[in-house]
């Protein structure tokens, strides 16, 4: 079953000044912290709506290999707005959806695993009586969703798919799910300037004849292409030329011999572009792969690290 997630980042009006995805927290950002969070929990794709400095969050996280869209109507809009604008584009991409405004950086892979086992339809995180955040949905409740016209966010949208209690809340040790960092007091306390992620292994998979050709950049490009059908829009996302775009495919497809991309010519966004069915087969294997080559690692990191010694230090 796969799991992708909505993560606003666009800076609705608010009573804080601060724009707080890109607040620091312990040796990372929110906005960072929440995404890598999210992927070394296998959820995929991460889709995150930005809004205010958009360029600036959007180069700020292009490593992470998430798919970015732009409400350029944040200042004038509510969250929910955003919410659905991210729903509407990963409906088809996946079975269920995490759902999170980036100001709850502090939730735990824990709490995501144990959320991951459910097969409720919506699935809320517990923390002391308090639901909180990221909560789960069933990607076929998501024109519910959509259909929310309250003034409620999320919550109020929540409740109109629930009518029938299908949503199981999960209680969790996990008092990150309810805590919001939005200004810079938030990142001044003790605890949070001295947070640190976990140490993680992250194993890259690149493909080479004389050089490497088809690597983790490459597999992003084409599956923002896939995503977005648009090889400007992916070149933007990925904060990157035109021109080199080219470059990079034109070298993949040298190598493997077969075409890439279907391109048509003309519209606003320069016309469009699709992956053809052998790059499609090509790259959805290549994603693969590298899955298993993370869960290996993540196997093998636990056991040459965290090996219990016989003294049970």
């Amino acid at each position: 079953m796969k799991t992708g997630a909505v993560v606003v980042a666009a800076g609705h009006k608010s009573s804080l000044s601060t724009f707080s995805p890109m607040l620091p927290v312990g040796d990372s950002t929110v906005i960072r912290r929440i995404i890598i969070t999210l992927k070394r929990s296998g959820v995929d794709p991460v889709v995150v709506v930005t809004g205010k400095n958009g360029d600036e969050v959007e180069k700020h996280i292009a490593g992470l290999r998430v798919i970015c869209l732009r409400n350029k109507e944040y200042d004038h809009t509510q969250m929910y707005n955003s919410i659905c604008m991210g729903l509407n584009y990963i409906e088809d991409l996946c079975d269920r959806v995490f759902i999170l405004p980036a100001k709850f950086p502090l939730f735990l892979p824990q709490t995501i695993k144990r959320m991951l086992e459910s097969d409720a339809t919506v699935v809320c995180p517990v923390f002391e009586g308090r639901r909180g955040h990221p909560v789960l949905v069933s990607s076929n409740v998501i024109g519910k969703l959509l259909s929310y016209k309250g003034d409620r966010g999320l919550r109020g949208a929540v409740r109109q798919v629930d009518v029938d209690n299908c949503a199981e809340e999960i209680a969790v040790e996990d008092q990150g799910i309810i805590f919001s960092v939005e200004t810079d007091e938030d990142c001044s306390r003790g605890d949070l300037k001295n947070e640190q992620l976990d140490i993680y292994p992250q194993i890259q998979l690149t493909l080479e004849r004389d050089e490497g050709f088809f690597g983790p950049s490459v597999a992003q490009f084409l599956s923002l292409i896939d995503h977005t059908g648009s090889m400007q829009t992916a070149c933007r996302q990925m904060h990157m030329s035109y021109t080199k775009g080219w470059k990079i495919l034109k070298a993949a497809e040298r190598e493997l011999g077969y075409p890439l991309l279907i391109t048509q010519s003309g519209g606003a966004e320069g016309g469009s572009s699709q992956l053809t069915p052998k790059a499609k087969d090509f790259l959805d294997r290549f994603l693969k792969m590298e899955k298993e080559l993370m869960e290996d690692a993540q196997r093998l990191y636990q056991k040459y690290f965290y090996v219990e010694d016989e003294a049970g230090k």
